[in-house]
């Protein structure tokens, strides 16, 4: 297993590249997959142009940041990255 986790403290910045095309196209298909509600309740609503509309999901987010208030972390934003398989040029 591959296995990184990268920091940040925008969570809209996170959502934006997952749900982009990635650096070399390897984001196909995304959606969620687990969370503290059932993940299509979760899931980006599609808008009428058939782009996504991240502000519910990056405002759920942002909500525990907020709720902690100056106690809060600098860099909340934790992005665990891991791949089961080896790299394609490996294979």
């Amino acid at each position: 297993m591959i296995g990184k986790v990268v920091r940040g403290s925008r969570v809209e910045g996170l959502i934006y590249y997952l749900y982009g095309p990635g650096r070399a196209n390897e984001h196909v298909d995304p959606h969620l997959v687990a969370g503290w509600r059932h993940p299509a309740e979760l899931e980006p609503d599609l808008r009428p142009d058939g782009t996504r509309d991240f502000r519910r999901l990056n405002g759920l987010l942002k909500q525990p940041v907020a709720a902690l208030g100056d106690q809060g972390y600098a860099e909340p934003v934790w992005h665990c990255v891991a791949r089961a398989a080896g790299s394609p040029d490996r294979m």
